[in-house]
């Protein structure tokens, strides 16, 4: 067995450069802004329905977090 080290980085992200990020995932996988998910996230859209059947739903909902939900 090969035992692999790599060095790696922790990169903090201010609120701002979270919400830019999150915007950019939720155009790139959904073709949406990021506010226009989040209002969509809240207004219930995608409760109860399969993620996968949602192309780009999983990668943008997993990302919540660095929009500061």
């Amino acid at each position: 067995m090969t035992v692999t080290e790599t060095a790696c980085e922790v990169v903090e992200l201010t609120s701002d450069e979270g919400a830019e990020l999150f915007d950019s995932i939720a155009q790139n996988n959904m073709g949406i802004t990021g506010a226009e998910f989040v209002r969509r996230w809240n207004a219930g859209e995608f409760e109860g329905i399969n993620w996968d059947d949602v192309p780009g739903l999983t990668s943008v909902a997993t990302a919540l977090p660095f929009a500061g939900i």
